[in-house]
């Protein structure tokens, strides 16, 4: 499988929430989309080698993901005559959209996660409107602990202590994955350096600069708040943490929040 399907490092990323005292921002915060670090993309004669695939086959903490050509379309089942819904071909940051792979690919189908309310929404979309590509590596963010850790071939990569949301606003549980990563212009902004926009929306709030609640993980300018339930739901990090996450964790990377 390492033959076969190159590992895109994708750098290509977003941002997403902050704090309570945040809560009157109107405009989106500016970022800087970073060029993929490689520009290798699976041909459409290699792609044909995922049908049939057993995605339990893959190496531990490995995931299969799809990146739209353009407007995805999705659809209930590989039976419906129309789609119930289309994706635009970028993310509010103009990252490319990607969905994770919960089945298949086969038949020219695959089973997908989409990022959308609500969160852990699935649907199925035409293998030939994606690029399929592995990403190896897992975040796992326990709230209880608030702790994040990263995950690569079952080994603990980097572990770090967080801020994550108030009992008010609190931070989502679930299975999500990164949908962007940025650098942000100004890294003394309320996101610091770098943030990972996700998959999951907020429980509590359904508009936040410019996005429907979409929660994040990204740095702080308030590095006393790290370890506190002290954000509208995204999850802080301090600002090394979060640059090291920058530059290792693809958009397509699977994000457990578990309470």
């Amino acid at each position: 499988m390492r033959r076969l399907v190159p590992l895109l490092a994708i750098v290509i990323v977003t941002a997403s929430c902050g704090a309570a005292t945040e809560a009157t921002t109107t405009q989106p915060p500016t970022t800087t989309p970073l060029a993929p670090t490689t520009t290798t993309t699976m041909s459409v004669d290699t792609r044909a080698t995922f049908a049939g695939i057993d995605l339990t086959a893959l190496p531990p903490d490995s995931t299969l993901v799809g990146m739209a050509n353009g407007e995805l379309d999705v659809y209930n089942a590989p039976d419906a005559s129309e789609p119930s819904i289309a994706l635009p071909a970028t993310t509010i940051l103009e990252t490319v959209t990607v969905v994770t792979i919960l089945e298949g690919p086969n038949d020219g189908w695959a089973k997908v996660m989409l990022p959308i309310r609500p969160n852990g929404s699935e649907g199925w979309v035409k293998v030939a409107d994606i690029e399929i590509y592995v990403v190896a590596g897992r975040l796992l963010v326990d709230l209880s602990d608030k702790t994040l850790t990263y995950y690569r071939s079952g080994e603990v990569v980097l572990t770090s202590t967080v801020a994550v949301g108030t009992a008010r606003n609190p931070t989502p549980t679930g299975h999500f994955f990164v949908t962007d990563n940025v650098t942000m212009t100004d890294p003394n902004s309320p996101w610091g350096p770098h943030a990972l926009g996700l998959s999951g929306r907020s429980d509590t709030i359904t508009e936040y600069n410019g996005g429907d609640g979409i929660i994040g993980i990204h740095g702080t300018n308030r590095p006393a708040s790290i370890g506190e339930a002290a954000s509208l739901g995204c999850v802080r990090l301090p600002n090394d943490v979060i640059t090291l996450i920058h530059q290792m964790v693809p958009i397509g990377t699977p994000v457990e929040i578990r309470s």
